[in-house]
């Protein structure tokens, strides 16, 4: 593909192939790729911003059970201060989902703003996609609302796509798109993994706390020994 011709597909719609695609068009005609990519990048913006306010309502709440376990731990109730600890394990588990694909997002936006800057969409497009609709697979059932946006946004990418691609297709069944998409989600993950250590302190065990008094427990955990 020329560089004239590739600018010309890169900042116009695609050309018509049919007499109801024109007429469909015509009413509603398609935005340019370039724009497409656009208002990708801003909607994923608008999901990051769903996701960290959801992290912080988690960690308010990780750390009213955190309290109250430590209490519950002082005051030697230990039944009540196990039902508290698996109360944050499954707060803790969310958060470390929404974490992941909250870095995965932004993987995948880092993709679609290099896209705009070197223009060159086949290989910065299709993992990004991919990656994509596996990230919204986790939030199906816990947030879905966001589920349904990234669904949409996944969409309206494999159709820049297929716009972009008609002279040269492009699989996103391939095994090096796939490896990358899985790249992003690894590396989501072990950021999210570290993240949730810096900002959710470590529960303490029973068998660690054995105070001589209240105030030695309290003063134990809160130094985390």
């Amino acid at each position: 593909m020329g560089l004239t011709e590739w600018s010309k597909r890169w900042n116009t719609p695609p050309a018509r192939e049919t007499v109801a695609k024109k007429i469909k068009e015509f009413i509603s005609p398609p935005a340019p790729i370039k724009q497409q990519i656009i208002n990708a990048i801003y909607r994923l913006n608008a999901q990051i911003h769903k996701l960290d306010y959801s992290l912080g309502k988690l960690q308010a709440y990780d750390k009213q059970l955190f309290e109250k376990t430590v209490n519950s731990l002082v005051e030697g109730d230990k039944s009540k201060a196990v039902m508290y600890a698996n109360e944050v394990a499954e707060i803790r588990k969310m958060a470390k989902v929404i974490m992941t694909v909250r870095h995965a997002l932004e993987r995948v936006r880092i993709k679609l703003e290099t896209a705009l800057v070197v223009g060159e969409t086949h290989a910065t497009l299709a993992p990004a996609i991919v990656a994509l609709r596996q990230i919204a697979g986790y939030l199906k059932g816990m947030m879905p609302d966001v589920f349904t946006e990234l669904v949409e946004i996944d969409e309206a990418l494999q159709t820049s796509m297929t716009q972009v691609s008609m002279s040269v297709p492009v699989s996103l069944d391939s095994a090096i798109v796939t490896e990358e998409a899985q790249k992003i989600l690894r590396d989501a993950s072990i950021i999210a993994e570290q993240r949730l250590k810096q900002h959710f302190p470590e529960l303490p065990t029973i068998e660690q706390f054995a105070p001589t008094s209240p105030q030695e427990g309290a003063a134990k955990v809160k130094e985390g020994k």
